[in-house]
């Protein structure tokens, strides 16, 4: 307490104002007495509790963070400072709070910090580059029907439970494999939710290059609106020291009631300039932060923003939803029709899309994507039919045959990731004929030896098949590639 009096003590000398706590509603303190206060500043109480500017004027606002008692009646002084908070690169393989203070039991984040403002303007037009490089998943079905590229912005919407934070992490450990720093912001999660994050990063042996900015579902409002502009600064950190960054926000349906909740407590009236108006605003001050930029060396590095909206029964027709679709380059909705149907991700390739990622697109990807979209077009027309009972000619039971082939193929474990190359193999061995008359459960046994197989390098000059595969041109090529390595598999399987 001794040492926090004297910071309290530092401020006041330094700026010559004091004022006053005149009003506590929960975590936020109406002050009186400090003329010069500015939008976004650090200020500090008697007690050592530090706080951020949210409003001024005779009567400022001001969002406190910690659970100290701040007591109606109390000096509060200003810093001089914008709210920051400290980043260092040992908090990488770490779980933190949006203070940057240890969640973990690991004890405080240590290295060499710098002080990070939670809020900067996002680079401008002229530091923005092209959205080039394809950014690879690892789920099959969204890398081949809606790609995405680095520096892109995508919304990741659909029903609570329809595997969104599942996708979100295989997405995030295929990325820390190949180098890319990975934040997940969880905002108001369970405990035990943020520990299953953490948990299954560690199993996949990526969360050394991951940082987990977490808040639970028992803090303050204030904390869970920090959340997001916390895990966009540590984004920004790592960016400009060169890096490409995934950032993932789990989700913004609860820092939207959060928000709700600080305007509820301030008694701002609602409107257009107030909740629910102005959380296009709140929303777009972090997401705009993302992107493809140069860098002063000429280097491209990218911030790639993940935000997660939440449905109900697929309505996506919401006003949160609706924003977040608007200032994004695309969305992948999570169908929770298709989970009921038992697909996994049931992620609907009629209702995504994904404007910035097609450029980043191969001219095979977008030739077997077009493939893959016409095929699923004809399997769902010829399943409504013949869910009537109808009788089928022998070109649709051989089209409905391929389609449920082409739903085995988009199933996919959680803990599996496809890369891109052995993507176009097996779809190409699906359209070569490898699993003619074939039943499914053969093929899902078959599909798994051949997984393996392709991932432990067993295949005869994997080397060269790989390098083949990244100069192929067109799906005719592919179609006769797989035909050349058909005896090869048929001796797998």
């Amino acid at each position: 307490m001794k040492n926090e009096n004297k910071e309290f003590e530092k401020c006041l000398r330094e700026t010559g104002e004091v004022g006053r706590i005149i009003k506590r509603s929960g975590s936020i303190v109406l002050v009186k007495g400090l003329p010069s206060l500015r939008l976004k500043e650090t200020v500090i109480t008697e007690s050592g509790s530090k706080g951020m500017v949210y409003g001024v004027g005779d009567v400022s606002q001001i969002l406190m963070f910690d659970d100290r008692e701040v007591e109606t009646g109390s000096g509060i002084a200003r810093t001089g400072e914008l709210f920051s908070i400290d980043v260092s690169e040992e908090i990488l393989g770490r779980v933190v709070n949006p203070l940057c203070h240890s969640l973990d039991k690991l004890g405080p984040v240590g290295g060499e910090k710098e002080k990070v403002r939670i809020e900067r303007e996002a680079p401008g037009i002229v530091n923005r580059v092209e959205i080039n490089r394809p950014l690879e998943t690892g789920v099959s079905i969204v890398d081949l029907m809606v790609p995405l590229g680095y520096g892109q912005r995508e919304t990741i919407i659909g029903d609570a439970k329809t595997g969104k934070t599942t996708f979100l992490l295989q997405t995030i450990s295929s990325q820390a494999k190949k180098g890319v720093i990975c934040v997940y912001v969880g905002i108001g999660k369970e405990i035990s939710s943020i520990k299953e994050v953490e948990d299954y990063l560690k199993e996949m042996e990526v969360f050394d290059k991951v940082t987990i900015v977490a808040t639970t579902s028992n803090q303050p409002p204030t904390i869970h609106y920090l959340a997001p502009y916390s895990g966009t600064a540590i984004a920004e950190y790592f960016r400009d020291k060169g890096n490409d960054v995934l950032i993932i926000f789990d989700d913004l349906s609860n820092h939207a009631k959060a928000y709700r909740e600080i305007s509820l407590l301030l008694k701002t009236p609602p409107g257009r300039e107030a909740y629910p108006g102005d959380v296009f605003h709140l929303h777009a001050s972090f997401i705009e932060r993302a992107g493809n930029i140069s860098l002063e060396d000429g280097k491209e590095v990218s911030i790639t923003a993940l935000p997660v909206v939440e449905t109900l029964e697929n309505d996506i027709s919401g006003f949160i939803q609706t924003n977040l679709l608007s200032m994004t380059d695309g969305h992948i909705f999570f169908d929770i029709n298709e989970m009921r149907k038992g697909r996994i991700p049931p992620i609907s390739t009629s209702l995504s899309v994904s404007r910035a990622g097609k450029q980043t697109r191969s001219d095979i990807d977008k030739e077997m994507a077009e493939k893959i979209r016409d095929k699923i077009v004809d399997y769902k027309k010829i399943l409504e039919v013949s869910q009537f009972g109808a009788e089928l000619s022998e070109e649709n039971r051989k089209s409905l045959d391929f389609g449920k082939k082409l739903m085995v193929l988009f199933k996919q474990d959680s803990k599996r990731l496809i890369s891109r190359n052995n993507q176009l193999i097996l779809f190409g061995l699906l359209f070569t004929g490898f699993w003619k008359d074939v039943p499914e459960r053969t093929m899902e046994n078959e599909l798994e030896i051949i997984l393996d197989a392709l991932e432990s390098e067993k295949i005869i000059d994997f080397k060269t098949l790989q390098e083949r595969i990244e100069k192929m041109e067109n799906a005719e090529k592919l179609k006769d590639f797989c035909e050349d390595l058909t005896p090869h598999f048929k001796k797998l399987v």
